[in-house]
């Protein structure tokens, strides 16, 4: 093994380091933990009181402190409380933009034993219906682009306790400004919870189905919490190491909307360490690099569209950037050109990451980083600290190191089900281990690749083509943005490989030159024989996958 590949969490994790394990039974399985506090999201916020005056969240020209988000929080779950009668295991929903609220909503909820469930606010007012009618909540809290849309269904707002409509009026709802106006009054006793109890029910994109509600505790979000402290602490120490001086990070901008597993658990671990979150209306790359430069950024993740608009756009030297440490891609495998280009744009000076999760391990269970990652760019990284990761055939045996078969996760990250799902939760979940649906090899250092998923998989003439990997290859042409490859019916092979390309503006590609460069690099069975370019952005959900149950080739531009 490398020296690159040593284990940086050795120390940190020790029996006398500042993140201690230890192992514990859940559920009748034991179970790896880290043996120090906060065991809740309530002792973690109440672990936050003590930031006091440090700037917690800035958003457009707002800025908040902790102890302003501290005292709406107070006044917040005080008429949850008592105008609503929101107590444990009573499930308030979220359904708005990435507004600074975000954060006190979340907290209160929380101190009060409630589950926050939060919306995807992209959605229509008959699939929000549907998610409210699913999970049942007490509470809505709503924007009111997001409340019109619910509200305007036949079946509205019934069966609600209370509406609470924020940045807005609506006359079915209280103003959130009106409901926190009391911020003098008494704090709020926290209701006793325990590491096991529900404290979010967060909906799957929905991209292979029905969006599933996932059952996650308060234990799986500490856990993802104090990993992600971990992992900032070692990189702290590394950087310390390499440049002989301290590397303080300052803030990390949010991308990702906040009704998805990355961004709140972002939100969640930066307010646990006492740091600020610099939120942003929509996603916009000159905007990203004004705020990188006004706010000097240390830290940012998103997609791999989203991290390759922010690296082209820093290529042209118009934004002090400097600041700039660390740039994480995730939800969607990353093209290892554009690792590359992280480390042509920013001279070195900043750390490309990635890493693997899903909202059913409560976010980030594999991660890879710096020297390892521009080493392996196709790797999504090894297991953090008390997760732990199998790799099955479809027969159930073990696959060797550089087989390929299914991912399983086990670890306190690991979501406890589906909510109203028995089936489902049967079949993802078993003895503690979570299906991933995702194909995978390990190399002979223990860094995962992502092959493929089980069901995003084109089969042609007996011969398996994963979808992720001629996507890649696609993306490393360097006129290409974006690429999804799909299966088209054929009568002799059952399927052939189709692609839906889209190019960077400006540029230009023959379909013939596009051939020439995949087959240099991939079997010729993998090589698109249907090929659509589109100016346009391909699909996605939320968490920037790609729908392609959108996606239809028609007539191509290359054919067979």
């Amino acid at each position: 093994m490398s020296a690159q590949s040593v284990d940086p969490y050795w120390e940190l994790t020790a029996r006398r380091g500042p993140f201690p394990l230890t192992e514990q039974v859940v559920d009748g399985r034991p179970v790896q933990v880290f043996d120090r506090s906060p065991r809740t999201l309530v002792e973690a916020f109440l672990e936050m009181r003590a930031h006091g005056d440090a700037e917690a969240l800035v958003y457009l020209d707002e800025r908040w402190t902790y102890a302003e988000q501290d005292r709406l929080v107070m006044a917040l779950a005080r008429q949850l409380r008592d105008r609503f009668g929101v107590g444990r295991g009573d499930r308030v929903a979220v359904a708005m933009r990435n507004y600074p609220e975000w954060g006190p909503v979340f907290w209160a909820v929380q101190l009060l034993g409630g589950v926050v469930v939060p919306l995807n606010a992209w959605l229509t007012g008959y699939e929000l219906q549907g998610l409210l009618a699913d999970s049942e909540p007490v509470v809505l809290i709503a924007d009111q682009e997001r409340l019109g849309r619910v509200a305007g269904r036949p079946e509205g707002l019934a069966g609600l306790r209370g509406v609470i409509v924020v940045r807005g009026r609506h006359p079915a709802a209280v103003p959130f400004e009106d409901v926190v106006a009391d911020v003098d009054g008494p704090d709020v006793e926290p209701h006793p919870v325990t590491p096991d109890d529900v404290a979010t029910i967060l909906y799957t994109s929905g991209t292979t189905g029905a969006p599933k509600g996932v059952l996650a505790t308060h234990r799986n979000h500490v856990s993802t919490i104090l990993v992600m402290r971990l992992r900032a602490e070692a990189v702290r120490r590394a950087r310390l190491a390499d440049a002989g001086g301290p590397a303080t990070p300052t803030a990390t901008l949010v991308t990702n909307p906040l009704f998805h597993i990355a961004a709140l658990t972002a939100l969640t671990s930066n307010a646990y360490a006492g740091r600020r979150v610099v939120l942003m209306y929509k996603w916009d790359a000159e905007e990203a690099l004004r705020l990188i430069e006004r706010e000097r950024v240390s830290e940012m993740s998103g997609p791999p569209l989203v991290v390759r608009q922010l690296v082209d756009g820093a290529a042209r030297g118009e934004h002090d950037t400097s600041s700039l440490v660390s740039l994480v891609v995730g939800a969607a495998p990353a093209p290892p050109q554009l690792i590359q280009d992280i480390g042509t744009t920013f001279g070195g000076a900043v750390s490309p990451g990635t890493g693997y999760g899903s909202t059913e391990t409560t976010s980030t269970v594999l991660t890879i980083t710096g020297a390892d990652y521009l080493a392996r760019p196709t790797s999504v990284g090894r297991p953090v600290p008390t997760v732990e990761m199998r790799v099955r055939a479809s027969d159930g045996a073990i696959v060797p190191p550089c087989g390929v078969g299914e991912l399983e996760i086990r670890g306190p990250q690991v979501a406890v089900g589906y909510h109203h799902r028995p089936e489902a939760t049967a079949d993802a979940f078993a003895d503690g281990w979570y299906r991933t649906g995702d194909q995978v090899s390990v190399d002979a250092d223990g860094f995962v690749h992502l092959v493929g998923r089980l069901k995003d998989v084109v089969i042609r003439g007996g011969e398996n083509v994963y979808c992720a990997e001629v996507e890649s290859a696609i993306e490393n042409h360097a006129d290409v943005l974006e690429a999804a490859v799909i299966g088209i019916a054929h009568p002799l092979w059952g399927e052939e490989v189709g692609a839906f390309v889209r190019l960077r503006p400006g540029r230009s590609l023959d379909p013939g030159e596009l051939t020439a460069f995949l087959v240099e690099r991939l079997a010729a069975f993998k090589v698109p024989t249907a090929v659509r370019f589109t100016d346009d952005p391909l699909p996605r959900t939320a968490s920037g996958k790609v729908v392609k149950a959108d996606l239809t080739i028609g007539t191509p531009v290359m054919g067979a």
